[in-house]
């Protein structure tokens, strides 16, 4: 019976029909690969088996496979993303009858196509085969996935595997197998070296603990008001809250922050009260200054914060945003070490123009809150406009902020933005290039991955010197004598 060896997966959600078509799409490309050479090592020794995927993908699910496991025979296809479009007049040259193909492809070799014909067409062939074909796409494919959910008849199960909620998540749509068919449900992975596991199911408290209505804050949120009702408690300081926080089970807490108050102390105290407290309480964050970056509300977020409340936020618009998360359950995953989280988190102490492998090494490290599904970066390549080298376009640049480094591979310049949204590069690029980027740089693209820093060039350990400025333009101004005051006598005209 094939199976998806998703190690805890339930037997409804994992086993697959003889033959038909399933589909598992994996926003990253590291994670399809990881679960392709899982599913493969898990096929029983019998199973006649077949790969398909283009030639650098089936290396890397190659080059790990355990010799031991697996089926005893697997039929290896290299084929470009775009000849998967015409799998179908294949199947005949795939001595298909019996088999169990994996297909390994980018999500965007179905770009422009008509997925839903491309389905409709191939499950009966399949069925007339008796073979099984299971899709793992890799790649951002949130378009594809609504397209494949309208081809349900032809789709014999379909999930994700995607990065969010503060850890890696299996999102089942539907599934069918010869137990029956499912429906929607998402379960929590932990990435292991032998591939995906189920990690245990967040427990939500069957039991409310009668307090769900109290709600417990600091003085500063109430902006100087007194208690609102019976069910507000007024605490003076963070170790008061957290005091009365502590015997509490489904209560709304809620935290003040100001630019003189440590985050990192905060943080602790929410992922304590979470770990011990559990799911069911309401832990909400009040901003009653300018103070928290993105990496800062991504750090409070993972460590159990219910909701986060901006500044600005006027008091009655404050209240009916407590008063939305009444009945809410928290259901993203809690790291259980506080410090590697907050390590993750955090960026290294380094920033502006280093060398190949020192950047390499940083963004590597400072990559792992993104593997979490923790926190955003961007990485970038950058190449110069004609006539000027990469060293000479980033000569005016001013890094302001650890964890924005950059580095120059042979034309382009590389250049990684810590905890940066997507939609802020354009504005980082304005505040880091002292002149117009857009002039000095003729072409900008956004790397999903850090496969690029696997090349040779980033072993290279110099720093390359800046540009020596024109000496003509850095001549000292000529030296003016001092100025002093004189009398001066002025001239009568005319008559009085």
């Amino acid at each position: 019976m094939p199976l998806l060896a998703i190690s805890g997966l339930s037997a409804e959600s994992s086993q697959l029909h003889q033959q038909g078509l399933y589909w598992l799409a994996c926003d990253a490309t590291e994670d399809a690969t990881l679960l392709c050479r899982q599913v493969v090592e898990g096929m029983p020794a019998h199973t006649r088996a077949a790969l398909i995927a283009e030639t650098q993908a089936m290396d890397d699910v190659l080059g790990a496979l355990d010799a031991a496991c697996g089926p005893a025979e697997l039929a290896l296809y290299e084929a470009n993303p775009r000849a998967t479009r015409y799998l179908l007049h294949d199947l005949p040259r795939l001595d298909a009858p019996g088999r169990v193909l994996v297909l390994l492809a980018p999500a965007d070799a179905w770009a422009g196509t008509e997925v839903e014909h491309w389905c409709n067409a191939l499950r009966p062939a399949l069925v007339a085969e008796a073979a099984l074909l299971l899709v793992i796409s890799g790649g951002q494919g949130t378009a594809l996935v609504e397209r494949l959910r309208a081809v349900n008849q032809s789709v014999d199960g379909l999930a994700q595997v995607y990065r969010g909620k503060g850890g890696v998540r299996y999102l089942q749509h539907f599934w069918s197998n010869p137990l029956g068919k499912a429906g929607a449900c998402e379960l929590q992975l932990e990435r292991r070296n032998a591939g995906f596991a189920v990690t245990g199911a967040p427990q939500v408290p069957a039991d409310t603990g009668g307090d769900e209505l109290l709600c417990l804050a600091q003085r500063p949120v109430l902006e100087g008001a007194p208690a609102f009702s019976e069910h507000w408690q007024v605490c003076e300081s963070l170790d008061e809250l957290s005091a009365k926080a502590s015997r509490a089970v489904s209560a709304t807490v809620i935290f003040a922050i100001d630019g003189g108050q440590r985050l990192d102390h905060l943080a602790r105290q929410l992922h304590r009260l979470r770990q011990r407290r559990g799911n069911a309480l309401k832990l909400v964050v009040r901003e009653m200054a300018p103070t928290l970056r993105y990496q800062d509300e991504q750090l409070l977020l993972a460590c159990g914060a219910t909701q986060i409340v901006p500044f600005g936020a006027s008091l009655s618009r404050f209240l009916t945003m407590v008063e939305s998360i009444q009945g809410y359950v928290w259901r993203r995953h809690l790291p259980s070490d506080f410090d590697a989280l907050l390590a993750r988190l955090r960026p290294q102490a380094i920033c502006g123009l280093v060398a190949p492998r020192a950047f390499a090494e940083a963004v590597q490290t400072m990559w792992q809150g993104v593997r979490h599904g923790e926190i955003v970066h961007q990485l970038l390549v950058l190449r110069p406009a004609p006539g000027l080298t990469p060293l000479q376009a980033c000569s005016r640049t001013v890094f302001r902020r650890d964890g924005d480094i950059a580095c120059v591979v042979g034309e382009v310049l590389f250049l990684f933005l810590f905890a940066c949204r997507c939609e802020g590069v354009e504005q980082a690029l304005d505040h880091i290039f002292q002149l117009s980027w857009k002039e000095l740089f003729i072409s900008q693209e956004v790397l999903a991955d850090l496969d690029s820093l696997a090349a040779p060039a980033f072993l290279d350990s110099s720093l390359p010197q800046p540009p020596q400025a024109d000496p003509v333009a850095q001549r000292p101004a000529q030296a003016w004598p001092a100025l002093a005051p004189r009398k001066v006598a002025l001239a009568k005209r005319g008559r009085a």
